[in-house]
């Protein structure tokens, strides 16, 4: 039943709102009384539950690319040399069904060795799922661990952006999520070596997580600050076995983020007044170095800062993919963000270009599913900041929200 709605469009909405409903509702009836340990072992079986349900979907075809990707690791070959098509002598059924063969990868380092770590161990779908899944599973007890209360995990863990973007659709994200969350455990309990450690795998899942950093260093006084050392670590040694090519991941980085763009906000807007791509990203990169700072430098409790930073490359980038909401999630049960759920309610309407492509073959985010997206995310987003600023001077009381009570 699940595979079959999510092939269409309209089905995708139906099993989104299905599981949104699903979490409400256990967000809403939940046994708070109940002892703790009960309540975990219901919080495990709907979130466990949820992401059965899903297990047969199709997965992503960004997991073709894990597969070959990893094959070429355990070849000996970097997977940043060369673009796939120029390796028609290594294709099979994962290149066949790969998207962009013409292009660089843009997956980090430690992604790519997990890709091939996997794709051992089995070379089928099946495997990412299992691995992103059991990563996603393990953001709980994080969560727990920061002070999150079983009630809004509930919430998350049945949240339809969660549990179709791993244990539907395989996306490797999750790893940068839970690597995130440790990092901010790490730091709320001052370790800072294992924070920045944390932080800097985080990096090399997922090159956005280096948004963080200026945070970071900024929620640490002059120790914590000089075991930065650990985060150029933990972010320099997955690289080295690709130093050689390296300037073809830098391409391929480049190509992505200044030659592609869809669902975006302040990066379309930039597009209709500026017409091409370049003007806008060099203003979107602009503001986010800005935006990015002035968080570091004013927002307090660290998950907090967090949350803030990863909405403002949200609102800036020039492709927002479904499973990006993911990011924001973890921070939204520590810190009530209303934007944060609104964005999990809405961010399946990525999904109306599909529907554009089968009427009329080009891929292309219709305005209406992108108003219908951002218009209301940025409405709450400013309230919750408003509220936010109003309520308690940043830095201060704002750090009680970590204890989620």
């Amino acid at each position: 039943m699940a595979e079959w709605l999510w092939l269409l469009f309209t089905g995708r909405i139906v099993l989104s709102c299905g599981l949104l409903a699903a979490s409400a509702l256990a967000w809403r009836l939940w046994p708070e009384k109940w002892p703790l340990r009960r309540q975990w072992m219901l919080l495990f079986t709907l979130a466990i539950a949820a992401r059965a349900f899903v297990w047969a979907l199709p997965p992503s075809d960004d997991v073709n690319r894990y597969l070959w990707e990893g094959r070429l690791i355990r070849s000996g070959i970097s997977p940043y040399a060369q673009t796939a098509d120029s390796l028609a002598s290594m294709r099979d059924d994962a290149w066949d069904a790969m998207n962009h063969r013409d292009k660089f990868t843009v997956y980090p380092p430690l992604a790519e060795l997990c890709f091939a770590a996997l794709g051992g161990i089995a070379y089928a779908p099946w495997i990412y799922k299992l691995a992103f899944t059991l990563a996603d599973l393990a953001v709980l007890p994080l969560l727990a661990a920061l002070g999150g209360r079983t009630r809004w995990l509930a919430l998350y863990a049945v949240n339809p952006v969660v549990v179709l973007s791993f244990a539907g659709e395989a996306h490797f994200d999750s790893l940068m999520v839970v690597s995130t969350v440790a990092a901010v455990l790490f730091a709320q309990r001052q370790r800072p070596v294992l924070a920045w450690i944390a932080l800097g795998l985080a990096v090399q899942f997922k090159l956005v997580a280096i948004l963080l950093v200026p945070a970071f260093w900024m929620h640490f006084e002059a120790r914590g600050r000089r075991a930065s050392w650990a985060f150029a670590l933990a972010a320099a040694l997955p690289a080295l076995p690709f130093v050689a090519s390296a300037p073809q991941w830098i391409r391929g980085l480049a190509d992505f983020g200044g030659t592609t763009s869809g669902n975006g906000s302040l990066h379309f807007l930039l597009e209709l007044v500026c017409g091409g791509k370049a003007i806008p990203s060099a203003i979107c990169a602009v503001v986010l170095f800005v935006s990015t700072l002035w968080i570091a430098r004013k927002v307090q409790p660290l998950g907090l800062a967090a949350l803030w930073t990863c909405f403002a490359f949200l609102l800036c980038a020039p492709t927002v993919t479904f499973w990006y909401a993911t990011w924001v999630l973890p921070f939204a049960v520590l810190h009530r963000s209303r934007a944060a759920w609104v964005l999990s309610a809405l961010t399946i309407l990525y999904y109306a270009a599909w529907q554009h492509r089968a009427q009329t073959g080009e891929w292309l985010h219709p305005i209406w599913a992108q108003a219908a997206l951002w218009v209301p995310v940025i409405w709450f987003l400013y309230r919750d900041t408003r509220l936010t600023i109003i309520n308690a001077p940043l830095g201060r009381t704002s750090g009680n929200r970590d204890s989620g009570k």
